[in-house]
């Protein structure tokens, strides 16, 4: 092989080389790769023979420099032998020639280093210099975007365990890295916090003194985040990390869309405190709308010692006309005198989320002075007083937060505050769950209100707001508390496990209590008293260990189209000079009477359907004097209607079948008013009188029943007047023991006992009766024996003859 031939065959290796190397390195730029292909030209015009590679190239073989050294030296002669041993040699470097062409990168070590040593080489790099890195070759790349290695250099520099992405102006979220559809979630966190200055005492000095040690990053340090935040003010992207620490008494007031976070392993927002004693701990004022505040322990630590008034600080202030969101903190306040979070003035709309606001001094959170805001999955808990106030038409939208073991009440909306409280979990709070007072108008949505040391919602001092779709249960006394002319709106909730009653409304209370399920409370489903006047409608009130409703002390109310069932009382107790109007109720499986009226019990029972109940469907005594008018009363296994001790009525244009027992009674002086009532198909009597019972009964039909359709017995006396009694089993009137009556234009007819029975003695006022088609059977029954005797008699006397 000649000189030239070998020589022009090398240099189109080493070009093909560079062509290899241009084609695996997408950060070599145009003008390098033209400036090394044209000194190598030069040097090959200028020198023929083969320049000596460096830089990660191959020392050539021996055989190469043989065949070299043979082709430089031509005039010395050539043994055959040697000729020979050439000519094999050439051929081997021919092989070889072809094989590094087919295999380019066999040239180069980096291929020839393992993954292992370049990683740790790696590891050793900044960030920048990683990068730069990444762009030789492509295996580079694959290698300089390893996981675990970005992963330890972005917890080394931002100390945090998880990483942290940027999903809009204030939205930040850890990630868990197998769940992320990121490629490099640690990579890609990185560059995002990368713009951001970093508070970590000490830190500054220390990279000033060794500034050969940070070649390849660009990061800024502070001691305090005062310094902080005068050194990102004017940027585009304003971003402060501060690092595990504690930082006490700095005038933090954020007039600025700049966002704080804490960085410390573990997510912990404990491990970065930021402190003061002397002022609120941060403010937010006007222009701060994208600020950014998370992952930190902010806490106000009042010198005792000290006597300036702390009633106006706190962790957080939040003033008019902004609003920054503040996330994943942990706020704790311990001034006697004022909130951890106090966000007030028009236009103050923070966003709070994921914070805890726990174990303050004073109140948790205070919405106040027309203010708004988003307040999202906060646990707010054990705080002296309540754990929210909302005050003064403020109207904040309260979120998932939950809200338990208060030393107060659990939230204390009053003075027109308003709000909208969704899905929240408010427990063992010592006083209600929610109080609202004095005109405040809040929305209580999806709410489960529960086990609190006294009621679950108390609305007083006229008070207002629309409990809708909660859940509220398990509380020491009632679950629902109205009063004071309060008039709230308390509809599709679950109200149930109360240690005392359901709903308690009293003291001129009022509202509308609507299409709740209300049960298993140990006293009344609902209780009305002192003049209080709500409307009940579409409720189911049952399985209570007392009654279902109870109306007592001059209690009113429209009681409408509600199931009352299974109570272990009274469905409805009507009682002291209370006068309730209930209609189209159902009132049915009690294990005593349907409704009960007494010691002067009124109102209106009009359009309902009582039925089923182990004692009366109604009962009426003491001077109760109720309308009862157009019920259905039927199934009762004692009487339909029970008037007795003095009790009155008007009992009208009612349909009274099916009952165990007498379709109404009548005892004891009572001196009710029957008219146009059906009472029929009943297993015992009609209408049942005696023991010096009274009543005018008129129009009414009664038939079929078992026994007489009106007995009066026992010193009674009432007046029957244009009566039907008719296909009754027994006697269609029977007057015995002494009773009396006014009978007057009634029709008594096809009865199978006699139409009017009359034991000896009675001689009641009769006057144009019509009495027909009864059967008489006791009559011809009597007869036909006595028949009967005196044929037999007749016989014998025949066979004696």
């Amino acid at each position: 092989m000649s000189s030239s031939s070998t020589t022009s065959s090398r240099v189109g290796l080493r070009r093909s080389g560079r062509k290899n190397r241009g084609k695996y390195s997408g950060s070599l730029s145009e003008s390098a790769s033209t400036a090394t292909s044209t000194s190598t030209s030069s040097r090959n015009r200028t020198n023929n023979l083969p320049q000596k590679t460096y830089s990660l190239r191959r020392k050539p073989s021996s055989i190469n420099q043989d065949v070299d050294q043979g082709t430089s030296v031509k005039s010395q002669p050539v043994p055959a032998a040697k000729v020979a041993k050439r000519s094999k040699l050439s051929a081997q470097e021919e092989i070889h020639t072809k094989q590094t062409v087919a295999n380019p990168e066999d040239n180069f070590l980096q291929f020839h280093v393992p993954d292992e040593i370049l990683l740790n080489i790696f590891s050793y790099l900044k960030e920048k210099d990683l990068c730069t890195a990444a762009c030789i070759c492509k295996r580079w790349k694959t290698l300089a975007n390893d996981l675990t290695l970005w992963k330890n250099m972005y917890q080394s520099v931002y100390e945090m365990s998880l990483p942290l992405l940027v999903k809009g102006t204030t939205k930040f979220h850890f990630v868990q890295p197998e769940k992320s559809d990121i490629e490099n979630v640690w990579k890609e966190s990185f560059k995002q916090l990368y713009h951001g200055v970093h508070v970590k005492p000490g830190y500054a000095q220390r990279v000033y003194e060794n500034p050969d040690s940070y070649v390849g990053r660009n990061m800024q340090y502070f001691d305090t985040i005062e310094e902080a935040l005068s050194a990102v003010e004017g940027q585009v992207h304003q971003l402060i990390l501060v690092h595990a620490g504690i930082y006490s008494n700095e005038w933090l007031y954020i007039d600025t869309p700049v966002c704080i976070i804490g960085a410390a392993f573990g997510n912990n927002p404990d491990s970065v405190i930021i402190e003061n004693s002397k002022e609120s701990t941060f403010v937010f004022m006007e222009n701060s709308e994208d600020a950014y505040l998370g992952f930190l322990s902010i806490r106000f630590t009042p010198d005792t010692n000290s006597q300036q008034p702390h009633h106006k600080h706190s962790c957080i202030e939040v003033t008019a006309n902004c609003w920054p969101t503040i996330d994943s903190c942990v706020i704790r306040s311990k001034s006697q005198v004022g909130s951890a979070v106090c966000v007030t003035g028009k236009g103050a709309a923070p966003h709070i989320k994921n914070c805890i606001i726990s174990d303050c001094e004073n109140v948790g959170l205070f919405v106040n002075d027309h203010a708004q805001g988003t307040y999202e999955d906060c646990e707010i808990s054990g705080n002296a007083l309540a754990g929210i106030w909302v005050k003064n038409f403020a109207n904040p939208v309260i979120r998932r937060c939950h809200i338990h073991h208060g030393r107060d009440v659990g939230i204390f909306t009053f003075d027109n505050g308003l709000g909208y409280f969704d899905s929240c979990n408010i427990h063992h709070n010592r006083i209600a769950g929610f109080e609202v007072k004095a005109g405040a108008n809040p929305t209580v949505v999806g709410c489960e209100i529960h086990h609190g040391q006294t009621g679950g919602i108390y609305v007083h001092e006229n008070g207002r707001g629309e409990f809708l779709e909660n859940k509220i249960h398990s509380n020491t006394f009632a679950g629902v508390w109205v009063t004071y002319n309060s008039d709230p709106t308390i509809r599709g909730n679950e109200i149930f496990n109360g240690h005392q009653g359901g709903v308690y409304i009293f003291g001129e209370g009022r509202g509308l209590i609507e299409n709740n399920d209300i049960h298993s409370n140990a006293l009344a489903g609902i209780q009305i008293r002192t003049n209080s006047n709500p409307i009940i409608r579409g409720n189911r009130i049952h399985d209570g260990q007392h009654g279902g409703i109870y109306v007592h002390e001059k209690g009113k109310g429209l009681i409408i189209e509600n199931e009352v069932y299974s109570n272990t009382l009274a469905g409805v107790w009507v009682t002291t000079g209370s006068c309730p109007e209930l209609r189209r109720n159902r009132i049915h499986s009690g294990k005593q009477v349907g409704v009960y009226f007494y010691d002067n019990g009124h109102g209106i029972l009009e359009d309902n359907d009582i039925f089923n109940h182990m004692y009366s469907g109604v009962q009426i005594r003491t001077g109760s004097n109720p309308v009862i008018r157009k019920n259905k009363i039927w199934g009762g296994q004692n009487g339909g209607i029970l008037v007795y001790n003095g009790g009155l009525g008007i009992i009208e244009y009612n349909e009274i079948f099916d009952n165990a027992m007498a379709g109404v009674w009548i005892k004891t002086d009572s001196n009710p008013t029957l008219r146009h009532n059906k009472i029929h198909d009943g297993r015992d009597g009609g209408v049942c009188i005696f023991n010096g019972g009274r009543g005018v009964l008129e129009f009414n039909e009664i038939f079929r029943n078992t026994q007489a359709g009106v007995l009066i017995s026992s010193q009674s006396h009432p007046s029957l007047k244009k009566n039907r009694i008719y296909d009754g089993l027994a006697a269609g009137i029977e007057i015995t023991n002494n009773a009396t009556a006014k009978l007057d234009g009634n029709i008594v007819f096809n009865n199978k006992f006699a139409g009017i029975c009359l034991a000896t003695g009675v001689e009641p006022e009769m006057k144009d009766n019509h009495v027909y088609d009864n059967k008489d059977a006791i009559e011809k029954a009597v007869k036909s024996d006595a028949e009967r005797a005196i044929r037999q008699i007749g016989m014998q006397f025949v066979s004696t003859v």
